[in-house]
């Protein structure tokens, strides 16, 4: 059994994180799993151990988009607006 990350229609929005056992605590070298010639995602499947992957659902993908032109547009526009009026009180 292969253990992914990666979850139809979802958007991955963090990198996976560190190795942590059931108690949500780091795991280092854990059952074996830090050793190379191991398949680490044969070690997860057998183990307790988990990686903790911030999702977000796929149809929120263009919601978001729309919401940083918005943050951008309006921050061009107030940086555009500033130097307009820092012209205008240079050159008067």
């Amino acid at each position: 059994m292969r253990v992914g990350v990666l979850r139809p229609g979802v958007w991955v929005v963090s990198d996976p994180g560190a190795v942590l056992d059931p108690a949500g605590n780091e795991a280092r070298g854990y059952k074996g799993c830090a050793d190379p010639k191991t398949d680490p995602f044969d070690c997860f499947a057998k183990s307790d151990l988990h990686i903790e992957v911030d999702y977000q659902p796929a149809d929120r993908y263009w919601t978001f988009q729309w919401i940083e032109t918005g943050i951008f547009l309006a921050l061009s526009g107030l940086l555009a607006g500033f130097c307009a009026w820092w012209l205008r009180r240079r050159t008067a």
